[in-house]
């Protein structure tokens, strides 16, 4: 995957910078780069980058969609079906969006969890 330096940003990006500059934000753990590009673009800017994500999603999912046969769309459709029938508001699902492991607690947040040094080991 192509990066961008915080020092390649102009004022007015281009396509092909918001495109570098969404691939780094839809990757996980952010890279380095791309904490440093953050500080730098403005907000509109950034509103341009997850506009940009978006589309990259859409995209991905579109071409996936486009990839599968008549028989495996029907499967899929038929999985949603029998997932959202029996969907309850009771039932769990994790705590979507929170960082499952202490790498991507520091990598999200920049320090390690309480209860972790600055080494990431266990207190």
């Amino acid at each position: 995957m192509k990066k961008i330096k915080p020092e390649e940003l102009t004022e007015s990006l281009s396509d092909k910078q918001l495109e570098v500059l969404a691939e780094m934000l839809g990757k996980t753990p952010t890279s380095t780069e791309w904490r440093e590009c953050y500080k730098k673009l403005t907000d509109s800017q950034l509103f341009q980058v997850h506009q940009k994500l978006g589309e990259l999603i859409d995209r991905k999912e579109q071409e996936r969609l486009n990839a599968m046969t008549k028989e495996e769309r029907e499967q899929e459709d038929e999985k949603w079906r029998i997932w959202y029938k029996n969907l309850s508001p009771h039932d769990f699902h994790g705590n979507m969006g929170e960082p499952a492991t202490v790498e991507e607690f520091k990598s999200r947040y920049g320090v390690y969890p309480s209860g972790y040094d600055e080494n990431g080991n266990k207190i």
